[in-house]
């Protein structure tokens, strides 16, 4: 559906020290030498902030997002892997050490994209670019704040907004409906991509340029076409009856760093899209009308800027979060033609052959697995698991029976969201460890193992929106 192709991006590291003194919005110093604070970035010494012919801070650039698109949004959300070793979650950066050897890695894989297109291979080129070659980070995670890396959880009632919301992507263990083009979220239906998700790093179509003339900036994003004018010359922000879905912003310099307030959202596109890595899965994450969003833009030398934007809504999230990341001026970067509605058939087709799915259901047949005896005696029965998925309280039934021969075959009994009582697919068992497919439209694999006690399963669900981990206990 989204045109997918290359961007560019290329390492950093800085080495000299530099007394230049900017603070953060936490206080800490970001110009100067390499550190935390200014993720590991060189101020040079002696490196004068250039200004624009109208005495303004000159901020002007192509910058690239696909800078830091492998980085998770939540910390060690990339290391949910059924029996890998526990993630650090006290880790927020890759050592030196850990951090070259990323580095070389992804020199010596290159931009297969790129290498396709000087062959002519323009086909090739199109699909290697589904996701852009992206630039190893010292962050481990996008999210700065709260320390602890992860989303803050939301409240009751946005829980219950994230409920109501259209969506194009299946939370694990469901069925979705698509019945026309409102069933699908704001990005799908090319509407928007909502904010602060359109200011993260994308997998793709990742470019942002900067703007400015006197007493505007504005922020022109290569995804969805939108461009956001920021008005830096004092006057007051529209009335609450004037709601955008990018909202309204208004700018301000501290020092050299751009500061830009924005209220006045718009409910409908969710305020994190699966674009980001390390998401929240089903793509339902709901703003209010009371969201806010602060974000600081700092130039740290002639080529890298960075970026940081805190995000806050009292109806829908228990606290503020805020996400940091570095970006580069790439004046060579390839702003393609982001052609969202030409040519999307996708909407009417999932429209159309959901539509048939429901209309004529195709019975499945179940699937037995061979286990031992003491394990098809402790999975007989009901089990319940709730996946850590930060937007939605989601619990998911199964069902597990032994048959006469000693065989266990299981079924999706449903989730909070519905019935479903199919068989489960690809069933196995191999020990105490077990694989299968929940049997729905967009189907998650799951893969387990039950605990000693014979009381608990501990698994990893697997899809393309990402892995993410649950329990299940017995009922």
């Amino acid at each position: 559906m989204h045109q997918m192709m290359s961007a560019r991006g290329s390492a950093l590291l800085g080495t000299a020290a530099a007394a230049i003194f900017i603070m953060t919005a936490h206080g800490q110093s970001i110009l100067g030498p390499p550190g935390e604070a200014n993720h590991f970035i060189e101020t040079p010494k002696g490196w004068v902030h250039p200004k624009t012919s109208w005495g303004e801070p000159d901020i002007r650039a192509t910058l690239n997002m696909m800078q830091a698109a492998g980085v998770p949004l939540e910390r060690c959300a990339n290391a949910y892997r059924f029996g890998a070793p526990p993630c650090d979650m006290s880790k927020k950066w890759w050592t030196e050490d850990e951090f070259g050897q990323r580095a070389a890695a992804a020199r010596a894989r290159g931009d297969l994209g790129r290498q396709l297109i000087e062959q002519g291979n323009f086909g090739r080129a199109f699909t290697a670019g589904v996701t852009d070659p992206s630039t190893p980070q010292r962050q481990t995670n996008l999210i700065v704040d709260p320390p602890s890396g992860l989303l803050p959880d939301l409240t009751p009632e946005g829980k219950r907004r994230a409920l109501t919301m259209g969506s194009s992507w299946a939370l694990p263990g469901e069925d979705p409906v698509y019945e026309d083009p409102l069933s699908f979220d704001f990005w799908d239906n090319c509407r928007s991509r909502g904010m602060p998700s359109s200011m993260m790093p994308y997998r793709y179509n990742g470019g942002f340029k900067i703007w400015q003339a006197p007493g505007v900036v504005v922020f022109d994003l290569e995804m969805i076409h939108d461009a956001r004018i920021i008005y830096t010359d004092g006057r007051p922000a529209l009335k609450p009856a004037h709601k955008h879905y990018m909202g309204d912003s208004r700018g301000h310099w501290d020092g050299n760093t751009l500061v830009v307030e924005t209220a006045n959202y718009k409910e409908g596109p969710p305020m994190i899209n699966l674009a980001v890595v390390g998401s929240p899965a089903g793509n339902r994450f709901p703003v209010s009308e009371k969201m806010k969003t602060t974000e600081r833009i700092t130039r740290l030398n002639k080529d890298m800027f960075l970026y940081e934007i805190r995000t806050e809504d009292p109806i829908v999230l228990t606290r503020s979060f805020t996400v940091r990341y570095p970006m580069r001026d790439d004046p060579t970067y390839k702003w393609w033609e982001y052609a969202c509605h030409e040519g999307n058939t996708i909407v009417g087709n999932y429209v159309t052959t959901n539509r048939y799915e429901r209309a004529h259901p195709t019975p499945e047949q179940p699937r037995a697995a061979q286990a031992s005896a003491d394990v098809a005696n402790a999975l007989a029965g009901r089990w319940v698991g709730r996946p850590r998925i930060v937007t939605i309280d989601l619990d998911i039934e199964l069902e597990f029976s032994r048959n006469q021969d000693g065989t266990v075959q299981g079924t999706l009994i449903g989730t909070t969201l519905g019935k479903i009582d199919k068989p489960l697919r690809d069933f196995t068992v191999n020990g105490r460890q077990m694989t299968f497919e929940l049997p729905n439209t967009q189907p998650w694999t799951m893969t387990g193992e039950l605990s000693a006690d014979g009381n608990s399963i501990v698994a990893v669900l697997n899809n393309a929106q990402g892995n993410v981990p649950v329990t299940f206990r017995k009922r």
